[in-house]
């Protein structure tokens, strides 16, 4: 691997060796998000839905990022067929993903005009953010964070978190996590990366980013600014294949994500 040229974005100006870009702040509009969903009843789906639009004045091709804030005791993840525990899934551009399934698939990354609103595809399948959950027999508060990152360069992920709560009892829906704590990564995208691409972070301490091959061995260590903020991956920086992007905070590796590069 070439010596690393890794940029840092930050109010929307971004620096490299020989390269200055100005970015949009523009980004994907949540439409009437859902906070939290409730039910007393512990066998019955739970479901949170709403749009998302583009407010802006370029095509947005959008990706759905799911990730798990808190969880019931007992949850069946990964998803296992026929395993006790509750279980969720999404549905985005049209499409439902199998139990358990953390992001959407670039290949059907759904794609909205300026001014557009996600709505019918052309199959009379439904485009918007669907959120279903199965409490499964489990009492109990789960959360998720559902992120719409673009594949175009330079805009910034939008995140919401939505709360589950199965058999409730009332004032006991509430997150349990704080997430002012919560250091977290989003998807890479464009993912593979062929030109540029970015992955979003949220650091509240500050944190640090590992680079590594599949064998684990580090190949980049990037410090990570208290806060919220991108990190951007050059493909030319880097040989044709699968490598590994971890988030390690206070000296313990969390989140580990894969990703490849191709030419």
């Amino acid at each position: 691997m070439k010596k690393s040229n890794w940029f840092s974005l930050r109010g929307g100006l971004l620096l490299a060796t020989g390269l200055l870009v100005l970015t949009s702040v523009a980004q994907p509009t949540l439409v009437a998000p859902v906070d939290a969903v409730e039910s007393e009843s512990l066998d019955s789906v739970m479901v949170a839905e709403w749009f998302v639009a583009n407010g802006t004045e370029s095509e947005l091709t959008l990706l759905v990022q799911r990730n798990i804030v808190q969880t019931v005791e007992n949850m069946n993840l990964p998803y296992v067929a026929g395993s006790e525990g509750a279980y969720e899934r999404f549905c985005w551009g049209g499409t439902c993903y199998p139990y358990g399934t953390a992001s959407s698939l670039n290949a059907l990354a759904l794609t909205l005009q300026p001014s557009d609103t996600t709505g019918l595809n052309a199959f009379g399948a439904e485009e918007w953010l669907i959120a279903d959950y199965y409490p499964n027999g489990e009492a109990g508060s789960t959360a998720m964070e559902y992120c719409f990152s673009a594949t175009q360069q330079g805009v910034p992920s939008v995140c919401h978190t939505v709360l589950f709560c199965a058999g409730a009892e009332p004032g006991e829906c509430v997150l349990n996590v704080p997430r002012v704590q919560t250091a977290s990564l989003g998807a890479l995208a464009p993912n593979p990366v062929v030109g540029i691409s970015g992955v979003a972070y949220s650091a509240p301490m500050g944190a640090e980013m590992h680079v590594l091959d599949l064998t684990g061995r580090t190949l980049k260590t990037i410090p990570l600014a208290p806060g919220e903020g991108s990190v951007w991956f050059n493909a030319q920086e880097f040989a044709p294949g699968t490598y590994l992007y971890a988030l390690q905070v206070e000296g313990r590796i969390g989140q580990v994500r894969k990703f490849s590069v191709s030419r």
